[in-house]
């Protein structure tokens, strides 16, 4: 989840929808892959595993295609290391980026994250120069077609007393902020008030945001559009407003 990462669209056309939904599996593979490998195969001792293999059964994915990837963390086959990337990035109108990728080759991905930067007017920034502007943070998703039982008044108690940072509502879900440290101990509080959670992950929230003219959103916005098409590419987030 990330509330902040602007790429997000629905395809319309069949072929592009199970193209796109084919790469997304791709990603969440690779996700549950250096979870697993990071924190260890058990989800119940590894969050962030558990909260990887939430996504992929909320998307879908099929418990073999789950069970695959976390054999590769054990060592299973004989797939090639994968290694994490975090990128910052300038874009159109001054706005920030921050590009979050898994890959098995560091090189030809950061070369192919230039390119696509150097194609829509944006370049690399040096490591740290945009980060002091974003503020990592737990997410948790809470659906209130998974709480039928709780009332509005009855959930957001639950979130208030969890020790949430900030929650707001989102079509039908509420989308639970709290400091990064913190996402299990509110997750367990949450959990243990009888609120049924639907996924949990992070954002990179920023602490100031740009508001961009017409011409700058739109360059961006297709700047987003490439960087989420690239098959290494985990999530995008912005500044913009």
């Amino acid at each position: 989840m990330s509330g902040h990462s602007k790429w997000s669209q629905i395809r319309h056309k069949k072929g592009a929808a199970d193209a796109k939904r084919g790469q997304l599996f791709g990603r969440l593979v690779k996700e549950i892959a250096i979870a697993a490998r990071e924190g260890g195969v058990s989800p119940d001792a590894n969050s962030r595993l558990r909260s990887a293999m939430e996504r992929a059964r909320s998307e879908g994915m099929p418990k073999d295609n789950i069970e695959r990837a976390i054999a590769r963390a054990s060592g299973a086959g004989s797939d090639t290391q994968l290694v994490e990337i975090l990128c910052e990035a300038t874009a159109a109108g001054g706005s920030a980026i921050i590009i979050e990728a898994i890959t098995d080759s560091r090189n030809r991905t950061i070369n192919e994250i230039k390119h696509i930067l150097s194609e829509h007017g944006a370049k690399l920034a040096e490591q740290g120069s945009l980060m002091w502007n974003f503020e990592k943070i737990g997410v948790i998703e809470i659906a209130a077609a998974d709480n039928p039982a709780k009332t509005k008044t009855e959930v957001e108690g639950a979130i208030i007393e969890s020790g949430a940072s900030d929650f707001r509502e989102d079509d039908g879900a509420w989308i639970v902020e709290a400091a990064y440290p913190d996402t299990d101990k509110v997750r367990l509080n949450l959990e243990q008030a009888g609120i049924v959670v639907k996924n949990t992950g992070h954002d990179y929230k920023p602490r100031t945001t740009v508001s961009l003219l017409p011409d700058a959103q739109e360059a961006l916005e297709k700047l987003l559009h490439a960087l989420s098409d690239h098959d290494d590419i985990q999530e995008v987030y912005t500044n913009t407003a």
